[in-house]
């Protein structure tokens, strides 16, 4: 059986993997986000805007 994760955004699960979110380090611990597709391209937008 294959681990299907969910969207850590919007909770649905993955069909095709959009991308991993890190978090700053604290006490040399990092979290990890997994994101689908469409909430990558919004996440995307919020760090590549001018």
């Amino acid at each position: 059986m294959a681990i299907r994760p969910k969207c850590d955004m919007c909770k649905k699960e993955l069909k095709e993997f959009g991308g991993i979110l890190l978090s700053p380090p604290k006490k040399n611990i990092v979290k990890k986000f997994h994101l689908c597709v469409e909430c990558y391209k919004k996440i995307s937008r919020f760090f590549w805007t001018k």
